[in-house]
């Protein structure tokens, strides 16, 4: 399911194929925006969020958000182009072929322009260096009846958690998912936020997603794993489906995240400090 994590990766697989190249072939299906052409740069790929954008010159910029199932995978620049019906974008140069497959949102926009459909987007918890506090005073503008799982997956608080970091964060903070965000302090949020963060980072650089610590062979401690014990405490994982308590699915621990306690002071399990990588 690709998330913030998966956009990194993404970026810097297509990096080497499409940065300060010029197009040589390009296709699209149902491109909403200006159409880029044939002859134009590529001055850099980009990842924001849930979101790839692929900056031409004339200010045109590419978008694609990959919603549950979509992806983008590079080929060599001779290779005939797959007859693949999930097939959305190709566009080809002389380093190679970038290939996007089960986008449902492709469009483009002008960069500089009077608005985007990335402005709403909240600070990118992916990056480096996070302001935690400016993340604690966007989730407190939420009403007060919102929960902490719609809060982690709103991206105009913070840009990249899905719906699988959602339960594994929330897990990890030992705090129900369906919590009010008014029952959480401050100091409750900013360690959520800190957790939220240092898994995004953590996560972007590897080859595939993995949330649970170095000495267990699972990638997930509770999504995906209803019914099955939870690695801490042996209990049965639960789930709510989409709809019942928020739009997206939710898994939990009932006795590693009782509802109605207290957030613990810490994690029962510390997130290490996130890498000092470059960008």
């Amino acid at each position: 399911m690709p998330e913030g994590d998966s956009l990194r990766r993404a970026e810097a697989l297509l990096s080497p194929v499409l940065d300060s190249q010029v197009v040589t072939d390009i296709w699209f299906r149902k491109l909403r925006g200006h159409r880029p052409r044939v002859g134009q740069t590529i001055e850099n790929v980009d990842a924001v969020g849930k979101h790839l954008l692929i900056n031409f010159d004339r200010r045109i910029t590419l978008r694609t958000h990959l919603g549950m199932t979509g992806s983008w995978r590079i080929a060599k620049t001779g290779s005939a182009p797959p007859r693949d019906p999930k097939l959305r974008v190709l566009i080809r140069t002389t380093a190679g072929t970038a290939l996007c497959f089960a986008a449902p949102t492709i469009d483009t926009f002008i960069r500089d322009g009077e608005s985007s459909p990335i402005d709403h987007l909240g600070p990118d918890l992916s990056n480096d260096e996070v302001d935690i506090d400016e993340l604690v005073r966007r989730t407190r503008q939420l009403g007060n009846q919102s929960l902490l799982a719609e809060a982690l997956l709103n991206q105009s608080i913070a840009a990249g958690v899905g719906n699988v970091f959602k339960s594994e964060v929330a897990f990890l903070a030992g705090v129900h998912p369906f919590t009010p965000v008014k029952d959480l302090s401050d100091h409750a949020l900013a360690r959520i936020w800190r957790i939220a963060h240092t898994q995004l980072v953590e996560n972007r650089d590897r080859p595939s997603r993995k949330t649970t610590s170095r000495s267990i062979r699972d990638r997930n401690y509770v999504y995906g794993r209803f019914r099955h014990a939870c690695m801490r405490c042996s209990d049965s994982v639960l789930f709510a489906q989409a709809g019942v308590k928020t739009q997206r699915s939710t898994y939990w621990c009932p006795r590693c995240q009782p509802f109605g306690s207290p957030a613990p002071s810490r994690p029962k399990e510390p997130p290490k400090e996130p890498p000092h990588a470059s960008r």
